[in-house]
């Protein structure tokens, strides 16, 4: 039986698909437009795919929606058939490894049948936006006849309320990864950052914590239990995600196969330190507020996080990720009205 049309003999000017949105920036992309469109009403744009995943089903069904101005996937995978100018998001890196770094990961089957999906379909689209140059780079790298397709625009995101350094705990670091033992295994990374914090807490004879948004039995597969500094919250909702960025004197994101990095942006918003590697994307995303290290070694990530504890980023005019700006461009809000 096939599925029926999502809606029939309806032109909308825009429609979004969200589809696989649940967490991670995925999800914190997906607030922005939620917030977004509560605060500037767009009657010519309706969001489709809500708490469905991202399986052929729907990406075959998505397909239905009829004649419309402009169709965006804000999940990697392109619309194809669709009438109308197709615009996707690619915001996995993951998906446009290079071969030398494809032989470093182990991906489950699913995700690995979606590396040649995302790929080929992103050949069908009129508009690929990526959130930072090094992603335009991986793009091009494998499909250099897709540039003139590929815009340049930073992920959006709404400034965090203020809050004065002094009013921050001193010996408190945030590390907000995501724990996956073949897409990011964090396990020798954080050791590393937990040695790091050894050689601090003697230098300043205060203990550093450092506290870390993953599961105990997520650090109990990657045998970090036993760490001294590193302590284990659990997956965090954006709210409580919020609740330690507000408290925290820096962040460390030492994650390095990204596109974009949404700590980066919140550390840089926030006027909070961020202690990463060195790299054209961190620098790009996080700004002033980047404390970089040269590479994974913890003497090296030490010193960042030693010069990160003792500043204070400077301030920006303007919102570099400006979510109205983003949004009023994605949207076509000029033609909507």
């Amino acid at each position: 039986m096939n599925p029926r049309p999502i809606r029939d003999k309806v032109r909308d000017k825009v429609i979004v698909d969200c589809a696989g949105a649940r967490m991670g920036g995925a999800l914190r992309l997906l607030g922005e437009l939620d917030d977004y469109l509560a605060r500037r009403p767009s009657p010519g744009v309706r969001v489709v795919g809500r708490g469905h995943q991202l399986s052929p089903a729907w990406l075959a069904r998505r397909e239905r929606i009829g004649r419309h101005q402009r169709a965006i996937a804000l999940n990697n995978v392109s619309f194809v058939v669709t009438r109308g100018e197709r615009w996707a998001l690619l915001r996995s890196a993951l998906h446009f490894l290079s071969a030398d770094e494809e032989r470093q990961f182990h991906f489950p089957r699913r995700f690995a049948h979606s590396i040649p999906v995302v790929r080929a379909c992103a050949q069908r689209a009129d508009v690929l936006v990526v959130p930072s140059t090094e992603m335009a780079d991986r793009v091009t790298s494998i499909y250099p006849h897709l540039s003139s397709r590929i815009v340049v625009r930073m992920h959006p995101l709404s400034p965090p309320s203020p809050r004065p350094p002094e009013a921050r705990d001193r010996c408190q670091i945030l590390c907000p990864v995501f724990f996956s033992s073949s897409y990011k295994p964090m396990g020798h990374l954080l050791r590393l950052v937990d040695q790091a914090a050894s050689a601090i807490s003697t230098d300043l004879a205060e203990s550093i914590e450092i506290i870390i948004t993953a599961s105990k039995r997520e650090a109990e597969a990657e045998d970090l239990l036993g760490s001294k500094h590193l302590r284990f919250v659990g997956r965090l909702t954006p709210q409580q995600l919020a609740h330690f960025q507000h408290g925290c004197r820096a962040i460390i994101y030492p994650t390095r196969t990204e596109s974009f990095g949404y700590p980066l942006a919140e550390a840089r918003l926030a006027r909070v330190p961020v202690i990463a590697l060195d790299s054209q994307r961190a620098r790009e995303v996080a700004g002033p507020a980047l404390v970089p290290y040269q590479r994974d070694d913890s003497t090296l990530i030490a010193e960042a996080m030693h010069d990160a504890l003792r500043t204070v980023p400077s301030g920006e005019r303007h919102n570099p990720f400006d979510p109205d700006d983003y949004f009023d461009w994605l949207l076509n809000k000029t033609d909507i009205g």
